[in-house]
């Protein structure tokens, strides 16, 4: 009988610790704790303290942040996803195919298109992806703030990632920021501080009693996240993609400029990735994600700045935004790769590949303007050859020029081209 009771309390242990596990593998907050039906017996708040007491004696660290702190806790389940990001964006197993010289412009443009275009939708821009895609990839001029706004950090995160190498300063930036900003706010606000607390502290910092941070703080403040960015021992070592999400969420939280903090601690957090070697960072975009997963992103800031700048949260939701964009690109790698094989047997005798792709885009999209400048960023090729390969399918009938103005032309579907579709396979 004694041994039956002690094999049932052993059973009760083991599952409230395996309770206690996945609560804190999870980074629970207490709010959806509070509410959750308990699998094991024993008193709601009493597990609770468990859960925090572990938290508290497992891998934590404590960082100052000017008169505030911030901490956070490595779970077992983060450390293997952090390994796993490490052997994939810094190691670049089975990404070859993103470095295949002819190829990697145009894999490094759509994902900076890509990440353009999220980073916008999610600071409020109203734009189409086909519209916004367009637009940068044929360089067209934006027609309205949103669009310019798309544009705006398509050329800040250029701009971010040729300065990688450089130091985090105010001077870069105020740099990046006045890029991000380019007419879009009014003039005083661009590539500036802000001189005053009236913020636009959105949705989340709402829903948190948010209270921006003093704008007399703003600068010295700032100069502990340029510390933190510049440093890789000092206070001491934090690993690359954790920190990255401290930066996110930092910026985010000292809001040191009037608009654009979310875009400027997206693309910092994307910067500092690329500044410790995860070179497949390039090829990923981290917004995209986070604009699918917006509530959540939403609340595991909130949930952060509640439980005493606990970052853990929000650095749990980052950690997993970047696994899902990894895994997305590991996705496509693969289908490129397939692709590549079944393109290397459909090209047609006579056409290069950039001309077979021309075709095929005008098969599926038969009101499609095709341009030098779209052919040239999507293939990083010179403008000469841009030319000369659609220069070449005006001559065989495939496509005609199509005249924007005195001085600018594109070119679209051809007469013959519905005829000579059809005796091929493209």
């Amino acid at each position: 009988m004694q041994n039956m009771e002690k094999t049932s309390q052993n059973n009760s242990k083991d599952a409230l610790r395996k309770f206690i596990s996945s609560l804190n593998n999870s980074y629970v907050h207490w709010d959806k704790f509070k509410d959750m039906p308990l699998p094991v017996e024993g008193s709601r708040q009493d597990i609770w303290e468990q859960v925090t007491s572990e938290r508290e004696q497992g891998f934590t660290r404590k960082l100052s942040i000017g008169d505030t702190g911030i901490k956070w806790w490595i779970s077992n389940s983060m450390e293997a996803q952090l390994h796993s990001l490490d052997i994939g964006l810094a190691g670049g197993r089975g990404m070859e195919a993103l470095q295949e010289s002819k190829h990697i412009h145009r894999h490094k443009t759509n994902a900076l298109v890509d990440e353009s275009i999220a980073s916008a939708l999610l600071a409020g821009a109203v734009v189409s992806k086909k519209t916004a895609k367009e637009m940068l990839l044929k360089k067209r001029s934006p027609q309205n703030t949103d669009e310019q706004i798309c544009i705006n950090i398509y050329r800040s995160l250029q701009l971010a990632f040729s300065k990688k190498e450089e130091p985090l300063t105010d001077t870069l930036l105020l740099q990046l920021h006045q890029v991000l900003t380019k007419d879009t706010i009014k003039l005083k606000g661009i590539g500036q501080y802000r001189t005053n607390n009236k913020v636009d502290t959105s949705l989340i910092d709402a829903l948190a009693g948010y209270k921006p941070v003093d704008a007399r703080l703003v600068a010295p403040l700032m100069e502990t996240v340029f510390d933190l960015y510049n440093n890789d021992a000092a206070p001491f070592f934090i690993h690359p993609l954790v920190k990255a999400g401290i930066i996110h969420y930092l910026v985010v939280t000292i809001r040191p400029f009037k608009d654009a903090n979310g875009r400027m601690a997206r693309l910092l957090a994307q910067m500092y990735l690329l500044k410790k070697d995860y070179w497949v960072a390039a090829f990923i975009s981290v917004s995209n994600v986070i604009s699918k997963l917006r509530p959540q992103y939403h609340k595991s800031i909130v949930q952060s700045q509640t439980d005493a700048n606990n970052t853990g949260y929000f650095i749990q939701f980052y950690i997993q935004s970047v696994q899902m964009a990894y895994k997305s690109l590991r996705d496509f790698v693969l289908r490129i790769s397939r692709e590549k094989a079944r393109t290397a047997a459909n090209k047609l005798p006579g056409y290069n590949e950039r001309q077979t792709a021309v075709l095929q885009w005008l098969k599926e999209d038969a009101e499609k303007v095709v341009t030098i400048r779209e052919l040239r960023s999507i293939y990083g090729i010179s403008k000469e050859t841009a030319r000369t390969d659609l220069t070449a399918l005006v001559n065989k009938g495939w496509i005609k020029y199509y005249h924007i103005n005195k001085k600018t032309y594109a070119f679209v579907k051809g007469d013959a081209f519905d005829t000579q579709i059809q005796q091929i396979n493209v």
